[in-house]
């Protein structure tokens, strides 16, 4: 395809969001793509009489006949139309493939998808998230993307993306899913509450190297003591280690699974946190309050979340802004989560070069700008797109996130290594809510998970 037809579907692309107000998506350092590159990325990708003969399925039949592709993938309201608009875009940009979006459930989604894989049921290609990608690369049901990256057919280059995304989505041996985009976790709290409370402005904090757990915790006991909980603390993992990694711990020792000291202060100030009510356990919330619901209320300070809420927070007219974690110390940019989720190929798909096509434009430049554009749900996984979410200036702090994406950690990566041993975050997690809950002694608690993790991970050498 020529690239004016390209670069035409952009245009509508930017108009669409324009006139529908909708403009994300579902986590890399700021750079530049080679230009050697630009016109993989720009171009549709050509494929040649070659490989066309040798493609499995016949993709260019004689008869003019569309191979039909089927991507399924989980998500709330606002990000499933975001990648709706996706698909629409590598459907009207070609004539030769017709991609059907399929939505799932978000409960039970990644136990479902595996059952699927092994039973043969699943789409052609299909969203994974962070920590199932490596059980599904072991059992071989996901596709290597690595050598068609590397041809012309690709519309994205492995070398697009930054390293911090990844996770553990790429081996030594093979590429196994790119990254979506990317949702690096930052603090949301409304400027205009805590002003009305008298509070000390958090941005204003940070600028001065002061936005610390001391200066973090007199907000929320005045939060606290106007009938407002100061945060509620998720009882995901992540939510425990970015408060670790602001404290300059760590949590894994090599190939062992062991809190430093550092590690076990972060732990234990959570839970003084919920003890005397500057924090509430998200676990314990009543049904049908959940964190987001929470905070648009006022009935807390901040919740921790990556760009999905943005969107509907924007839309709603919520009063909002980005802060990073807080530190002990007051460092800035103290490393957080980059939550990334992937698309990958089925392995028994019966059009695997076309479904990697499709994968290749989804995640590449003009898939992830037909979900990015304008106030979206996620950020940009590919370097050259941040332009993206600074020229939204939604919120008016937008640039935290970008550099806590810089700076982030995902999931595989060698300081979190939870991701590749099936079951070790939902087992480890059980653990901690004892701490949470019931109040449990973190000493034993950090020795009690430990050992737990110990038992996984032996059982899966």
């Amino acid at each position: 395809m020529k690239r004016k037809v390209v670069y035409a579907m952009a245009g509508i692309l930017a108009a669409m969001t324009v006139l529908s107000g909708c403009g994300g998506g579902n986590q890399d350092s700021v750079g530049s793509s080679a230009d050697s590159d630009e016109a993989t990325v720009n171009e549709a990708p050509a494929t040649t009489e070659t490989e066309e003969a040798g493609q499995e399925g016949e993709s260019a039949k004689s008869d003019g006949e569309k191979v039909e592709i089927v991507y399924t993938s989980r998500g709330n309201a606002d990000e499933i139309k975001v990648y709706q608009q996706a698909v629409d875009a590598f459907n009207e940009s070609q004539d030769r493939i017709h991609v059907t979006f399929e939505a799932s459930p978000s409960d039970g989604y990644s136990q479902q998808l595996i059952t699927q894989l092994a039973g043969g049921t699943a789409a052609d290609v299909i969203f994974v998230e962070d920590l199932v990608i490596s059980q599904l690369v072991k059992n071989g049901t996901v596709a290597n993307l690595r050598d068609f990256l590397a041809s012309d057919a690709s519309y994205i280059k492995e070398s697009d993306f930054d390293d911090s995304v990844w996770g553990a989505s790429r081996t030594d041996d093979g590429v196994y899913g790119l990254s979506v985009d990317c949702n690096p976790m930052v603090l949301y709290y409304s400027p205009k509450m805590l002003s009305d409370l008298g509070c000390d402005d958090p941005q204003e904090l940070f600028e001065k190297g002061e936005w610390n757990w001391e200066n973090f915790d007199k907000i929320c006991n005045t939060l606290k003591d106007n009938g407002k909980s100061g945060m509620i603390q998720g009882g995901d993992n992540i939510r425990l280690y970015n408060w670790v990694f602001a404290n300059g711990g760590t949590v894994w020792n090599g190939e062992t699974y062991k809190f430093d000291d550092k590690a076990k202060e972060s732990l234990q100030y959570i839970c003084d946190g919920l003890k005397d009510g500057r924090f509430v356990y998200g676990g314990t919330l009543p049904d049908g309050q959940g964190e987001d619901a929470m905070f648009m209320s006022g009935q807390t300070g901040f919740i921790a979340a990556g760009r999905w809420l943005t969107k509907t927070f924007y839309n709603e007219g919520i009063d909002f802004d980005y802060i990073p974690y807080p530190s002990k110390d007051g460092t800035q940019y103290s490393p957080a989560q980059v939550c990334c989720g992937y698309l990958s190929v089925n392995t028994n798909s019966e059009h695997i070069e076309e479904a990697m096509e499709f994968v290749s434009f989804y995640c590449g430049t003009q898939g992830q700008q037909a979900r990015i554009e304008g106030v979206g749900t996620s950020v940009p996984s590919v370097k050259t797109l941040d332009s993206l979410m600074t020229d939204s200036q939604v919120p008016l702090h937008v640039e935290h996130i970008l550099n806590v994406r810089a700076t982030g950690w995902t999931m595989g990566d060698a300081e979190v290594k939870d991701a590749l041993y099936p079951g070790f975050a939902d087992a480890t997690k059980s653990i901690f809510e004892e701490a949470y809950v019931s109040g449990a002694d973190v000493s034993e608690v950090l020795a009690k998970a430990e050992e737990k993790g110990a038992e996984i991970i032996a059982e899966n050498q």
